[in-house]
């Protein structure tokens, strides 16, 4: 009879105990006492991808009339889909109802079946600050806006303004168009002031800065576009992503920082020499310690760019090393550009 007691007793106070492990108040202040610590998982992190101009009007468009919507992204498509994230500057509108420019204009207007192109290239995010998605005016930069939601790719930048209104955000980077080719842009000061605001409120974020500046068919920055580079990573860039000159330019590397002052052109019809017909791709991973920047020459033929071969690669990466940051050139004639934090 006694141990009968005894074991009544037992349950009972296992049965109160049991009850009062999955009370939140009972729980111990530090939980890792009593729970073991998983194992960390070592995540590789978004990768990204950075080309230059794409112009989708003049003979491109005629070459996509004769082939598919796609056509000037089909060499390139595999390449262009292995990474998480793509960005690139529209150099121009996309319109319900494209305007017929001449082969000599300056102004251009996408047909809105050449979206495809973004698409099939998977393209996230383009860059409206330039001198040319104006060339429809408002309604077509409103249209353009309007086509590109539509179609789930996200822009950034205004062609006139700086304000940090036109900025884009997503997992942990801010990207921030800008345009400086127009004589009633921003100042350098303004700039300035838009980062700093900007990096007040985000001090952690990977802050991008797409800016459309410099002078046409230069191969190496002007001193106006080095002075702007510097103001612009003094006030809390991180990285700077050139377009414009439809040509490749050198590379910087500013207090820790790198600036690309121009990636030439990615999808164009400028055949008339071989600087506008090669570009650059730069692919970015971010790590806890470091930065890591991969860079992939790109050659474009009819409209159609794709990845360098072997050799074309080694001479045109040796040739932008020597015109680069000298304690970059081995890095950039390697491929591979490394920035601890």
């Amino acid at each position: 009879m006694k141990g009968k007691i005894l074991s009544i007793i037992f349950v009972a106070i296992f049965l109160f105990c049991g009850s009062q492990v999955f009370k939140p108040e009972t729980a111990p202040a530090d939980i890792s006492s009593v729970v073991e610590t998983p194992k960390q998982i070592e995540y590789k992190p978004e990768s990204l991808l950075f080309v230059g101009d794409i112009m989708l009007d003049r003979g491109v468009e005629r070459l996509m009339q004769k082939s598919s919507f796609s056509y000037p992204v089909d060499l390139i498509k595999d390449f262009l889909n292995s990474f998480d994230f793509v960005v690139g500057n529209l150099e121009g509108p996309i319109n319900e109802n494209p305007k017929d420019f001449s082969d000599s204009s300056l102004s251009f207007s996408f047909d809105k079946k050449s979206i495809e192109s973004l698409k099939t290239g998977n393209f996230s995010l383009v860059s409206l600050a330039n001198n040319h998605t104006l060339n429809m005016d408002w309604e077509g930069f409103d249209e353009t806006k309007k086509i590109l939601n539509e179609n789930n790719i996200a822009f950034t930048g205004d062609p006139i303004d700086c304000d940090s209104d036109y900025i884009y955000q997503k997992d942990g980077i801010i990207y921030y168009g800008i345009n400086v080719t127009f004589s009633n842009n921003c100042s350098d000061k303004e700039i300035a002031k838009q980062i700093k605001d900007i990096r007040s409120y985000n001090p952690e974020t990977f802050l991008v800065v797409l800016i459309h500046w410099g002078t046409e068919y230069k191969t190496v920055d002007s001193k106006g576009q080095e002075n702007l580079a510097h103001i612009m990573i003094d006030a809390g860039a991180d990285l700077i992503i050139g377009s414009h000159p439809h040509v490749v330019q050198n590379i910087e590397q500013y207090n820790n920082k790198l600036i690309f002052y121009s990636l030439g052109n990615f999808i164009f019809d400028q055949y008339f020499s071989k600087d506008t017909q090669e570009g650059l791709g730069v692919g970015v991973e971010i790590y806890k310690d470091k930065k890591v920047y991969t860079l992939y020459p790109i050659i474009n033929k009819s409209s159609q760019p794709k990845l360098m071969e072997e050799q074309d690669k080694i001479d045109f990466l040796n040739s932008l090393a020597e015109k680069s940051s000298e304690a970059l050139r081995e890095n950039i004639k390697n491929g591979k550009i490394e920035i601890k934090n």
